[in-house]
């Protein structure tokens, strides 16, 4: 499997599939490592995940969905407030 993910430091290696599960924190693969430990990544961000339609979409012209940049910003500004985040999680 390969690391699809832009923003992730495995970007664009491949790496040998051990197992997939998923659980309540969504689905994973596990892969080998070089140094052959077992590791694991969310599937989304393989190549083993179908095309995302709005990526394909963008065509590499949008890195981010729109929805990803309003959680942004409304985390920036309940930074900048002092405020918990919408969720109430601590920041």
């Amino acid at each position: 499997m390969r690391v699809t993910h832009p923003f992730h430091p495995l970007y664009g290696q491949e790496f040998v599939r051990v197992a997939e599960r998923s659980s309540r924190h969504g689905e994973r693969v596990w892969y080998e490592r070089r140094d052959g430990s077992i590791a694991s990544i969310p599937r989304a961000w393989t190549d083993l995940a179908a095309p995302d339609p709005f990526s394909t979409l963008a065509g590499g012209r949008a890195y981010f969905r729109p929805e990803s940049l309003a959680e942004l910003a409304a985390l920036v500004a309940a930074i900048r407030g002092g405020a918990k985040p919408e969720g109430g999680k601590d920041v």
